[in-house]
């Protein structure tokens, strides 16, 4: 996406990476609906919160806070639409240095094994 496909700033890494954020994060990665979710968008594709709940076989609400957590531990990011509906979901490139490998400062998930 290029709304918000720019680096992260060397704040913004600070940021995700100081002890009082790590808990968030992983705790963000470690509930399984979410972890889905992570897949679905680790190459680098945007989904809404409405196209990944029918893919998912979930209601909307649900599915729009599960990515709100992710929005808000830094795993995804957004860019808003007319509303909450449309608003597309994706993990910024500097996200994925490699195709099934995911990055954020030095926490590295490599899915190709």
């Amino acid at each position: 996406m290029s709304a918000d496909s720019s680096p992260l700033s060397s704040e913004a890494v600070a940021e995700l990476l100081r002890p009082s954020a790590a808990p968030a994060f992983f705790a963000a990665l470690g509930n399984p609906l979410r972890w889905q979710m992570v897949k679905l968008l680790r190459d680098g594709g945007a989904m809404s919160a409405s196209q990944m709940a029918k893919l998912l076989s979930r209601d909307f609400d649900g599915v729009s806070k599960h990515l709100r957590v992710l929005r808000q531990a830094g795993v995804v990011r957004s860019q808003p639409g007319e509303d909450r509906r449309v608003e597309m979901f994706y993990i910024a490139e500097e996200n994925r240095p490699q195709p099934g490998v995911l990055q954020w400062g030095t926490m590295r998930l490599d899915q190709t094994a």
